[in-house]
């Protein structure tokens, strides 16, 4: 269905409803948090009553939104007249908010992921976008919708976000397009691009030198692996947070084109993270350990033996790598 038609629905839907809930996935990013903040700030602006809610800790990084400090603060009501799903295609990614599709009246989906199976009134899959937050600016250009500061800073951050701050291979003149509109508002690039993708925490140099010692490499260095064992997670208390954006120790190495990122959450419970660069797709790869998501980047939690599951990801690997 074209956007126009789809932007139709939504502004019926959205005129038809007065309480409103915007959620994200688990574990929220960049991007994420950008898009519900964005279309909490559009819907308050139309009147309704907006709540915000992602299941994890909302990254202190992003507070340079005010609106990042709003989410699960509201109590959840009995039942939502609409619920704003973005950035996200799979039910289960909802984690604590999941229950949520049982107590809206309508349901709006807006995501870029492949795939989306998540049953809705109005789906907005447009997966050869960047990020969820192009797919909102298009919505808002569709609507007319005036782009204030703050929805400027929240949408520049979905995409710089989701293109590694314009390095990605899924940067297009679109994102550059949607990025020189944002900037005409006057916001502050420097400042979100040091927060995300410069600034570290000091506590986190114990964490980095030892993914650097460990790091190992397989064909002729083209992969790289790196496995956070429990006891390294348990000792120095790492978090999602604190964890997330190591990976990109073992994706800058040069020759390295793509790389496996392991952490041990739990005994026996891992966190996979893999990261391509040019045509290799990972999320074939991802998918045979249950997992999803972009080409050159994507993730699964696996379940079973380390061995086992290294086993399964160098044999996919070979079938992949020249």
């Amino acid at each position: 269905m074209k956007l126009e038609l789809q932007v139709e629905k939504i502004k019926k839907i959205v005129n038809n409803a007065q309480t409103v809930a915007v959620v994200g996935h688990h574990n929220p990013d960049g991007d994420c948090i950008g898009c519900c903040i964005t279309m909490a700030e559009w819907l308050e602006s139309k009147g309704k009553l907006v709540s915000m809610f992602a299941d994890g800790d909302i990254p202190e990084k992003f507070y340079y939104m005010p609106k990042a400090r709003e989410f699960n603060l509201i109590k959840e009501e009995d039942r939502y007249d609409l619920l704003v799903i973005v950035d996200l295609s799979e039910a289960s990614r909802l984690g604590a908010w999941e229950h949520l599709l049982t107590k809206a009246n309508k349901i709006i989906v807006i995501d870029h992921h492949i795939n989306p199976k998540i049953k809705c009134d109005v789906l907005v899959s447009m997966p050869h976008y960047a990020s969820a937050g192009e797919i909102v600016f298009n919505m808002f250009e569709l609507m007319r919708v005036k782009i204030t500061q703050e929805m400027a800073v929240a949408l520049y951050t979905c995409i710089t976000c989701d293109t590694g701050c314009f390095l990605f291979s899924n940067t297009s003149t679109y994102t550059h397009y949607v990025a020189q509109k944002l900037m005409k508002q006057k916001i502050d690039v420097e400042l979100i691009n040091f927060k995300n993708f410069r600034e570290y925490d000091r506590k986190s140099i114990p964490v980095i030198s030892y993914v650097l010692k460990t790091m190992q490499f397989e064909f002729g260095g083209k992969l790289s692996i790196s496995v956070l064992p429990y006891k390294v997670v348990k000792k120095w208390h790492l978090t999602y947070e604190s964890r997330h954006g190591l990976f990109k120790y073992t994706t800058d190495v040069n020759g390295v084109i793509c790389s496996i990122f392991i952490t041990e959450l739990a005994k026996g419970e891992y966190n996979v993270s893999l990261r391509s660069l040019g045509n290799l797709d990972v999320s074939v790869i991802a998918r045979k350990i249950n997992g999803g998501g972009h080409k050159n980047a994507s993730g699964a939690t696996y379940v079973g033996n380390q061995k086992q599951l290294l086993k399964i990801l160098l044999h996919e690997f070979s079938k992949v790598i020249e």
